[in-house]
């Protein structure tokens, strides 16, 4: 400290100045590096930031000017208006639709009539986006109105939808066609079962009441009698086939699901069918293993042509032998089986067993008639009732249905 002042004390006026003093020569490096510092920013800071801020300036262009081209060469339609509704672009789609106007500075609602319609300063305010689809001369365009509401303008975006205008109203007047085909076929199946079962209702009706007059006095004739009430009823349940079907495709069925007697349903069944298999020769068995409880909630009447076409099946495809029904319990399911001496059904077949209109016989020399219709329906009626079908068939081996209507649903031991 002392040294300090003693080097203060000799400085004179003249070597105040010079570059021996210490504060000079401090003073003069500040100097120095202010001035290198400014000459550094003006000369290298300020114009590399220029430079960045130009580049930035021309990409910004470069984008305008891309959108700008992009909305220009779009070959949908597009106008841009402010919230005055002053249009201030249309590209040139929008000019093609419009080729005797003057687009840019018209009022939107005079080219885009159905813009009326909103209130624009609603639009902007609150960002909305709306649709529309309008006629311009003869054809439909549909519009996209885009708010933007940094600039205070919207953006409508239009789109050419002519030909799937066209190809709704195509499929509109198919769909109308459509239904009305569906509303004459109803009509006409209603119809045509009706004309066609009461004939047969009386062929049947008389057809009974000559054989029980000639049971004990001509063989012959009762043959031929049986064969006629045969061939009615097969006719009848083809009839039934088609309207069931009718039914379900439709979505016109409705199922009544209650407490069924399944001992009883069965008993009418196999009375029904005693004749058919009286004809051919064939034993019809049902063997009731049921204990006390032999009852089923389901719809009656579809359970009922499960083992109608089931049972139709089973004797016209069974030259000699027997037709059996059995009904019984496999833990807690209920169960029947329908089963029969006949031809059998090969492996391939089994795989579209339940396909409608199918045939093991395609050819139209066949030997079983049909509709191919029965199994389809079955398996249709069997999902409708929850219940479950399998079957067991081997070529020459006969054939097994199996149904399990009501319980866990579990295959188990077949009896």
């Amino acid at each position: 400290m002392d040294s300090t002042f003693q080097s203060l004390e000799k400085i004179t006026p003249k070597s105040f100045f010079s570059l021996e003093n210490p504060l000079i020569l401090a003073l003069l490096l500040i100097a120095i590096i202010m001035l290198v510092t400014y000459i550094y920013y003006r000369y290298v800071i300020i114009p590399m930031r220029k430079k960045h801020l130009q580049e930035q300036e021309n990409l910004k262009l470069q984008q305008a000017e891309l959108m700008a081209l992009f909305a220009e060469l779009a070959p949908d339609p597009i106008f841009r208006f402010d919230e005055n509704g002053k249009i201030v672009l249309a590209n040139n789609s929008a000019h093609n639709i419009f080729p005797h106007k003057i687009l840019v500075g018209e009022h939107v609602e005079v080219v885009l009539p159905f813009v009326k319609s909103f209130d624009i300063q609603d639009l902007i305010s609150h960002n909305k986006t709306v649709n529309y689809t309008t006629l311009l001369g003869d054809k439909y365009y549909q519009f996209l109105i885009a708010s933007v509401p940094k600039f205070k303008m919207c953006q409508v975006y239009g789109r050419d939808i002519t030909d799937l205008k066209k190809t709704e109203r195509d499929l509109k007047i198919a769909l109308e066609k459509a239904e009305e085909s569906k509303k004459l076929k109803e009509f006409f199946l209603s119809q045509i079962s009706h004309e066609i079962r009461s004939p047969l209702n009386v062929i049947t009706g008389y057809s009974d009441l000559l054989m029980q007059e000639l049971h004990d006095k001509s063989s012959e004739y009762n043959d031929i009698l049986r064969s006629i009430i045969n061939n009615s009823k097969r006719l009848y349940r083809t009839f039934d086939l088609m309207l069931n079907m009718s039914q379900l495709q439709t979505g016109k069925y409705e199922a009544r699901f209650e407490r069924i007697n399944l001992l009883a349903m069965m008993s009418t069944i196999v009375n029904e069918f005693r004749t058919f298999a009286d004809e051919k020769n064939l034993k019809l068995n049902l063997i009731n293993r049921l204990e006390e409880d032999n009852t089923i909630t389901a719809d009656h009447y579809s359970i009922a042509q499960i083992f109608i076409n089931l049972l139709d099946n089973a004797i016209k495809y069974t030259p000699h032998g027997k037709v059996e029904i059995l009904l019984y319990r496999d833990h807690n399911n209920v169960c029947v089986d329908v089963r029969d001496t006949g031809i059998g059904i090969s492996k391939e077949y089994q795989e579209k067993l339940f396909t409608p209109f199918s045939q093991a016989d395609m050819s139209y020399t066949r030997p079983y008639e049909g509709t191919g219709l029965g199994l389809a329906l079955v398996k249709i009626f069997i999902d409708l009732n929850r219940a479950k079908i399998k079957v067991n068939s081997e070529p020459g081996g006969g054939t097994t249905f199996t149904i399990i209507l009501s319980g866990d649903k579990k295959w188990g031991i077949q009896k």
